[in-house]
């Protein structure tokens, strides 16, 4: 996966690229051949992929062989950059996409057939926008598009692209600045199939953003924004999950988290048996998603403790990576399921029509508090129970209980008017026990990982080593255990959680 930074332009036909005497540190201007390109893009019936800033295309005349690219949006959301990734085709295979696309795209168009819907032919003229030392920091591309609708073309725009090579985002604005100046107007970052299918390319997308909040709308506004923000994150990021990527991974197991935690935050304002059937399966997918995550954090954790001790803990490492292989297996099984398509389909309708009870109509001010307020003083009372000598377990379900107090926290501050800037200081300090006791369980895991693994091994190296390695785990879950009764102490103070009540 490649990331893509460009501007689009609309440019006079008289329109010439202008000098550059050292703007977004181009040197030099070199002019490359002249392409004829070929682009046929793929789209649900519905379109699916345009709606949501997705394109498949294939594409003749870029290279030697035809290639198939498909672009996704970035995290960001922000419409100039995207995530490119390219599929090679042979000759003759431009009817249907490759299975890679096909499964990369899934949380897009979710099982639905993929058909020809546009098809461009772009005369491109190009320019390669050197530094001091020769490298290539940008292109230009003047490209003139034709809509072709069997075999006759039906329309034509012309545009100007300025897209990253070497250039940081800094580099290409100071060089994008410099082509304004010089005529170039700039367009909307929409992709050319999208320009070419027109208006219907342009609907609402089935992700629907996050409403508005504020105190005096309904408090079921609350509970759509929560599930359009979870359900956002977790189709951005499954394609980089599907990759292997451990931040993809990641992120979507958080949106997982944070969607249960939210129907649960919230189950006085929805059916409870349309809640209940959620929570479930996201618990089967946050999992699945956790088996890879887990074990890529350790393999980082204990890759970092045992610098000096590589050599004798390859068997350690091996069985790790075995493990992680494993795991992902089993998580790409769920991702190709039905089950899951499923899932992702009642998820997006969720986001947009949740099944809301009565109890939401009430105004967000005078309800929401009263809904986190409970489980403020569950996750309190289990900490002030808790002695010097509490075991991992029970530390385990504390950082629990503040994990959710602090996603519903989160979820609510945005619509709490006056007390939104406490509400988010309580989230933070929520966050910093979660933290604490985060590191103290990461530690107490690692340290039985990486004593079942010794035990299995009569590698009397291996097992000294492995043996220092848990001694610096221990260590590790010590100092944690330390640090939590300040991080409890900071989150207690009245004055931080007198939004729940005031």
């Amino acid at each position: 996966m490649t990331r893509e930074v460009e501007y689009k332009f609309t440019v006079h036909p008289s329109f010439i690229v202008p000098r550059f005497n050292g703007e977004g540190g181009v040197t030099a201007t070199r002019e490359l051949s002249t392409l004829e390109l070929t682009s046929t893009y793929f789209d649900t019936p519905d379109l699916r992929l345009a709606r949501s800033g997705v394109t498949l295309r294939h594409r003749l005349g870029e290279t030697e062989e035809p290639v198939w690219t498909l672009k996704l949006p970035n995290a960001r959301r922000d419409a100039m950059v995207r995530e490119e990734i390219d599929f090679q085709a042979a000759a003759g295979e431009e009817e249907r996409p490759p299975d890679d696309a096909i499964d990369l795209a899934l949380a897009f168009h979710r099982g639905d057939r993929l058909e020809p819907v546009a098809r461009l032919v772009t005369l491109r003229r190009r320019w390669s926008l050197l530094g001091k030392e020769n490298e290539e920091l940008a292109e230009i591309a003047d490209d003139e598009v034709s809509i072709i609708e069997n075999d006759r073309m039906m329309a034509r725009f012309h545009e100007l692209e300025l897209e990253a090579r070497g250039a940081d985002e800094d580099r290409l604005s100071s060089i994008a600045g410099h082509l304004r100046r010089a005529g170039a107007m700039p367009a909307e970052p929409i992709p050319k199939a999208v320009r070419a299918l027109g208006p219907r390319a342009t609907a609402p997308s089935d992700i629907v953003p996050p409403p508005e909040l504020d105190e005096d709308r309904p408090a079921g506004t609350v509970v759509k924004a929560a599930l359009a923000r979870g359900v956002g994150r977790l189709v951005a990021n499954d394609p980089r999950a599907r990759l292997g990527d451990p931040e993809g991974v990641h992120q979507m197991r958080v949106a997982a988290r944070r969607l249960r935690s939210d129907l649960r935050t919230f189950e006085d304002l929805v059916d409870p048996g349309w809640k209940d059937a959620l929570v479930d399966e996201l618990k089967q997918l946050a999992s699945s998603l956790g088996e890879v995550r887990d074990l890529d954090v350790m393999k980082q954790r204990l890759e970092i403790q045992a610098d000096d001790l590589r050599d004798e803990l390859k068997p350690l490492f091996t069985e790790l990576d075995r493990r992680e292989r494993t795991a992902h297996s089993r998580l790409m099984e769920v991702l190709r399921g039905p089950a899951y398509r499923d899932l992702l389909a009642r998820l997006l309708l969720a986001a947009r029509e949740p099944s809301l009870t009565a109890a939401s109509a009430t105004r967000i001010g005078d309800l929401i508090p009263g809904l986190v307020r409970p489980m403020w003083l569950r996750a309190s009372r289990d900490a002030r129970d808790l002695d010097r000598d509490a075991s991992a377990e029970r530390l385990h379900d504390v950082r629990v209980r503040f994990k959710r107090v602090r996603y519903a926290a989160e979820s609510v501050a945005p619509a709490m008017g006056a007390r939104s800037k406490t509400a988010l200081s309580f989230a933070r300090r929520a966050a910093a026990i979660q933290d604490v006791l985060g590191e103290h369980q990461d530690a107490v895991v690692a340290a039985r990982t990486v004593l079942q693994v010794a035990l299995d091994s009569d590698d009397a190296s291996f097992q000294l080593a492995a043996g220092r390695l848990i001694e610096r785990e221990c260590q590790a879950a010590s100092r944690a255990r330390s640090r939590w009764p300040k991080a409890w102490k900071n989150v207690k103070d009245k004055k931080v959680a007198s939004w729940l009540t005031g």
